[in-house]
Formats: structure tokens, sequence, C-alpha cells
């Protein structure tokens, strides 16, 4: 690793506080892979339930946006958001042991998913205010060692479950106590308060589209930052495109095995993910925003056209996968600091609930469409049509007139806060 990256990561309580919150995250977010498996094989859940827990992903996704636009409407404290937030989404798993039902582990797994996404726009707003120096390179560098030991954790999971199926339930307890850990690191670390005015209670109405108006708002008045949602969003879209045709493609054209997919996924892609974040970190803040994103959604775009290659042979598909890697290591990156990015010295989190709520609205209508679209023309064809659409908005970002530079962006965001 960069010497310079390891040095500053130690300078800092913030560094440290940052490094070891990814960290100590980790073991619970690679066990919530197993999920679909532990309710079909350990718990006997119907296809309808295991249908139900997959569509309020997204759903739960866009409802999360109200717990970060809580931030400014009711004052609440930076810190006690990130940290409720954060004991919420780990505390239900502690009780695996206690219920028999598929329907609580659904519970648990969506309050899970609620609450992680819910807590993203704080969790990044405490990133911009504590973490000045290196922040590109120190958030590239903590989720790579982070993707790493999600790979590693994923096969030796695997590896026990195999052996002992019934131990997944001990597995949940640890995990979300180790990540429950996380909590009381970040509860020593300073951050300020958000410095809200108080305003006037509004009505139910008023709070179900206060958000939604702001978001509007922001955009409107932020065309660069609407230039880049609508690239993230096409580039998204088609992404979230593939998803559903990925386990049909899979199984029934290419017939891999459990080890052939833990070593893509795991080893391949964490590979690539560990590599190239480094590399997306150092050119965060020496390119210019939009020609960077269209790079990484060129990238992804990739993914997909070389997973349709592996039916002819193998190695496509571990190099499909390292490419997706690749890709992801600059998407997870951009997705989570553009919002201080765009704001400058302006609240950040509600440029990161826009994000939030538009990848729910994407994950709420893409990967249905593409279930119909891969029953009805085959995966292969979705693949393309979800390359296809990332290529698209890369090459419009790429090739767009009026580029602007992170720093420009920045001193942008100065001059509207």
């Amino acid at each position: 690793m960069n010497k310079v990256v390891t040095s500053s990561l130690w300078k800092e309580p913030s560094h440290r506080g940052l490094f070891w919150t990814q960290v100590l995250s980790e073991p619970l977010f690679s066990l919530y892979s197993f999920l679909g498996f532990f309710l079909y094989k350990n718990l006997h859940a119907s296809p309808w339930a295991i249908s139900f827990f997959i569509t309020c992903k997204p759903v739960i996704t866009i409802l999360s946006f109200y717990w970060s636009a809580g931030l400014k409407e009711k004052g609440k404290s930076l810190k006690k958001n990130v940290l409720w937030a954060g004991f919420c989404m780990r505390a239900p798993f502690l009780l695996a042991f206690c219920f028999d039902s598929p329907w609580y582990l659904i519970f648990s797994s969506v309050s899970y998913m609620f609450f992680y996404r819910a807590s993203m726009p704080g969790w990044i707003e405490w990133i911009r205010r504590n973490v000045h120096e290196e922040r590109g390179r120190i958030f590239s560098f903590s989720s790579a060692v982070a993707y790493v030991e999600g790979a590693v954790l994923s096969l030796a999971i695997g590896a026990v479950l195999d052996q002992n199926p019934y131990l997944w339930r001990h597995l949940f307890v640890i995990c979300a106590g180790i990540g429950l850990f996380s909590l009381w690191i970040q509860s020593r670390l300073p951050s300020p308060d958000v410095e809200v005015e108080q305003v006037s209670v509004l009505s139910w109405k008023q709070q179900l589209i206060r958000p939604w108006i702001d978001s509007y708002e922001l955009v409107k008045r932020r065309p660069d930052f609407f230039r880049f949602q609508t690239g993230f969003m096409i580039a998204g879209f088609g992404i979230m495109l593939i998803q559903p045709a990925l386990p049909l493609f899979m199984v029934d054209r290419m017939g891999v095995s459990y080890v052939e997919v833990a070593g893509a996924v795991s080893i391949a892609k964490g590979l690539g993910f560990a590599l190239f974040s480094p590399f997306w970190g150092k050119r965060l803040h020496r390119s210019t925003v939009f020609p960077l994103s269209g790079v990484l959604f060129i990238t992804m775009g990739m993914f997909p056209i070389l997973l349709g290659l592996s039916s002819y042979h193998i190695c496509f598909f571990y190099v499909s996968y390292f490419v997706y890697g690749v890709a992801q290591g600059g998407n997870h990156l951009l997705w989570n600091l553009s919002g201080p990015l765009f704001s400058g010295t302006e609240e950040s989190s509600r440029y990161s609930g826009v994000n939030v709520v538009l990848g729910g609205v994407r994950g709420a209508i893409a990967p249905p469409l593409g279930g119909w679209l891969a029953v009805l023309f085959g995966p292969t064809w979705v693949f393309i049509w979800g390359g296809t659409l990332c290529i698209f908005s890369g090459l419009q970002l790429v090739m767009g007139r009026g580029n602007l530079s992170f720093k420009r962006i920045f001193k942008r965001g100065l001059d509207h806060s």
C-alpha cells in the first residue's frame, strides 16, 4: 500500500475512526449476502416471502431518505443520528436465536438495509467535517481493506456453513456484536453537531413531500450536480437492470458451480476493487468530475458485455468480475463522496440524500423490468441493454462540454452556501 496513505491514516483520530468503522462493519455486511440462502434453506421461506424481501430493499431505500431529511428539519444531533442508526441496523440480529420464523429474519434484514441507507448522509457529513486532508485516499484505502476482508470472510463463511449449516445464527450474533463495537469508536471521536434553526412543526403531508421538493430545488439550483446525477442515474439503471438476469445466465447458460461463483465474486471482483481503489482515490481530486465519472461508467458497462462472452470461455467470467471490481472501486468512492465534493461548505447531507433516494427509485424499477426482459428475450439481451446504458452515459460525460474540476465545483459550492 502507498506509504503516504498508511502514514496519514494514523495521523489523526478521525482517520483511524473512518478506517476501523469500515473494517468492523464488514463482517455483518458479508453475512448479509447469504440472507436469501438462509431464508430458503434453513427457514423454509416460501418463494413469495423471498420475493417480498427482494422487493422491500429498494422501497426501504426510498423511505430511508426521510431519516436523513430529519437532520435539518428537526435539529437532530449529527453524532446521535449516526450512532442510533448504527445501533438499530445491527441490534435485531442479536435476537436471531429467539425466533424460528423467516419473517423475523426478513424484518431484521429490512431494518438493516433501512438504517444502513439512512445513516449514509449523516455519516458522509461526519467525514466531511472531520476528515480534511487526504479524504479521498483515506476513504479509498479503508474501502479497499474492507472489501478484501469481505471477500475472505465470504469464502470462510461459505466453508463453515458447508460443514455445519446450523451455525448461521451464531454468525449473525458474532458479526452484529463486532459491528456494534464500531459505535464505541465513533462515540469517542469529535463530531460537531449540525447547526440548524428550530422550525415550526410540519404536517405529515408536508413532511412527506418536503424532502422531494428540497431535492428538486437543489438539482435545479445546481446544474452541475443535476448533470452528474443524470449520468449516474442512467448508468446505475443499466447495472441494476442486469441483476435479475445474472442467476438465469449463470445457472441455465453456463452451469457454473458455487466454487466458481465464489471465486469470481469474492476473489476476482475483490482483487479488482482492492487494486484500483487507491488509483481512483488519487485521481479523485486531480481530474475533472465528468470525464472521471464517464470513464467509470464505461468501465462498468464492460462488465455485462464481457459476462455475455462467458458462455464461450470461462476465463471471460473471471475477467468480467475483475473489471466489475475495478469499476466498483471508483463507483463506491464517487457515490459516497460526491455529496461533500459538490456541497463545498454547505450541508452535504442534502446532496447525499439525493444519491440515496435516486438509488431507491432506480432500484424499484430496474430489477423488475430486467427480470421481465430476461424471461421474455433472454439474459444475454439484458446484458447488452444494460451495458449500452452504462457506456452511453459514460460517453455523454466524457465528450460533453463544460467539464469542471473538483476544485471549481467545490468553489461553486462555496458560492451557493
